[in-house]
């Protein structure tokens, strides 16, 4: 499994995120702003909806910017090879009978990436998986808040 590859992907995955999140918010606002949405009496909310949605989308839009923006800038740090899990590392991980692969980032988390064929997950530190395996290396055994057992079998 190659990290720059998974790197590659969530940027690549957040970019276009970000690209509909723009899209999404020019036409919320071009309607909120049209013709179409005034109000047609004191009852009438359709405008105002319009414009909680289209700030709304622009608020997700400036969240995905900078999320694309400290992606870009960790490149280095998230591409580096790893021995233990720290942010930028890459791990498989036996949970039952199943072996997964994470990829430890600092925004992203939820996102899952196909990379050559192969499902990788996007966590956080601060999600349960990633609290429960930071600072742990290959061998390590950890269990998840709902006691499900699981073990590191391999840290890139």
């Amino acid at each position: 499994m190659n990290k720059t590859e998974v790197y590659e992907a969530l940027l690549a995955q957040m970019k276009h995120e970000l690209e509909s999140a723009v899209g999404a918010s020019r036409e919320a606002a071009d309607y909120a702003t049209n013709e179409e949405s005034r109000a047609e009496s004191k009852y009438d909310t359709q405008g105002l909806e319009a414009s909680y949605l289209a700030a709304g989308q622009a608020s997700q839009a400036r969240a995905l910017a900078e999320a694309v923006n400290q992606l870009e800038g960790m490149r280095g740090e998230l591409c580096a090879p790893r021995e233990s899990v720290l942010r930028g590392a890459l791990v498989q991980c036996s949970l039952g009978r199943f072996k997964e692969w994470f990829f430890l980032s600092p925004v992203g988390g939820g996102e899952t990436l196909d990379v050559d064929g192969t499902e990788v997950t996007v966590i956080t530190a601060h999600s349960p998986i990633g609290e429960a395996i930071t600072g742990k290396a290959t061998g390590a055994e950890f269990k998840l808040p709902n006691g499900a057992p699981g073990k590191i079998t391999r840290v890139v």
